[in-house]
């Protein structure tokens, strides 16, 4: 579950955990490259028995969502020359983050500059000076680091575009989207950004098979590595989320879907622009009873498989949050793994300390 404040604030997502009856396994939050490795996050997460999944983002924490021209945060720039022998303009900055994990020891999931198949963030091969080939090559480059480093015997690493269906034509062509992908040596997670949203085309039939088996086809073409959705949610817009709520879970138990080891829900409303007006999307798992209803008979359906903790109730009234947080399911702090083994079944739990995923065109669907 992405919420706004955890997992440095559990108190949003003890409420939605408690009205659904089940702790998430898995917790989201994002970050800028402008900020060094905070092990608080991670060392929370694994105190409720929870994977924490980074975010992390080639740009300032505080970048906006629609603004494209970074020059200082290019690929290029971060690629450097090697050749020549010029290293990359946050070399340093990357050892010392790599270090800094290998020093805590814990494993975490890094989502490294998300749904780089839009053009909607500076690392876009389309925008901000970027080449053809430039993202794969930077991926491998802070991979490469922290392997020097020994860091990655801590990290899984997650590799997520967009879901297809609003893109370019040439952008839902697979040799698009395998021409971003650094190669199976480089990722351990593949996975989506995928939302029922409007404005709505007339073949959107709100269901799971729309919003992502194609984007699912072409995403098994490039690589069998596990798949998680790492960023879903559903609009109230249009009065059809928990139709689309209850598609999404009953496609877990397809056998084509059995790849699928997880999904992080976007817990908050957000506000954007669409088509010249300010339009309020609720994400939110109980953002109406009968989403929450829909919601909660999915996660909790055994064919659906998912894990995570069965809540008996949410933290006491008034409780403060970071004292309540060992009042759902606690587990103890893992002891540090070499080759740590993504976990299996990752409940459904996104959180989120940084921004929505952008809006950038009318038609664009992130």
């Amino acid at each position: 579950m992405y919420t706004m404040q955890a997992p440095f604030s559990w108190a949003a997502l003890d409420d939605t955990s408690a009205k659904v009856g089940r702790t998430p396994d898995l917790v989201g939050y994002f970050s800028g490259w402008d900020r060094p490795f905070r092990p608080d996050p991670v060392t929370r997460a694994w105190s409720r028995g929870m994977l924490p999944t980074l975010t992390w983002e080639s740009q300032p924490s505080t970048a906006a969502n629609n603004v494209v021209d970074a020059p200082d945060y290019s690929l290029p720039v971060i690629l450097g020359d090697p050749a020549a022998g010029v290293p990359g303009k946050y070399d340093d900055y990357l050892r010392q983050y790599a270090r800094d994990i290998k020093a805590l020891g814990l494993p975490l999931a890094i989502r490294l500059d998300h749904e780089m198949n839009g053009t909607w963030y500076p690392w876009s091969e389309q925008v901000n000076g970027n080449n053809p080939g430039d993202y794969a090559k930077v991926w491998r480059h802070v991979h490469d680091i922290f392997e020097q480093e020994g860091a990655n015997q801590y990290v899984i690493w997650t590799w997520a575009p967009n879901i297809v269906n609003n893109l370019p034509a040439a952008a839902q062509d697979v040799t698009a989207l395998a021409n971003l992908y650094p190669g199976d040596g480089y990722v351990d997670w593949v996975g989506l950004s995928g939302y029922y949203r409007p404005p709505y085309k007339a073949e959107n039939n709100a269901t799971f098979g729309y919003t992502f088996d194609r984007s699912l086809n072409l995403l098994r073409q490039v690589s069998n590595k596990p798949i998680i959705l790492a960023e879903v949610g559903a609009s109230e817009v249009g009065g059809r989320k928990p139709e689309w709520v209850r598609s999404f879970f009953s496609a877990f138990a397809r056998p084509e879907n059995a790849d699928i080891i997880g999904f992080s829900w976007f817990n908050l409303a957000v506000t954007t622009s669409s088509q010249g007006a300010l339009i309020t999307n609720d994400w939110r798992i109980d953002s109406r009873r009968n989403s929450l209803d829909a919601f909660t008979a999915g996660i909790s359906d055994p064919a659906n498989r998912f894990g995570g903790a069965d809540l008996p109730g949410p933290p006491a009234p008034g409780a403060d949050p970071v004292q309540a947080e060992s009042t759902v399911a606690p587990t103890p702090t893992p002891a540090p793994t070499p080759a740590p083994t993504p976990t299996p079944e990752p409940a459904t739990t996104p959180s989120s300390a940084g921004s929505p995923t952008p809006e950038p065109t009318a038609t664009t669907e992130p």
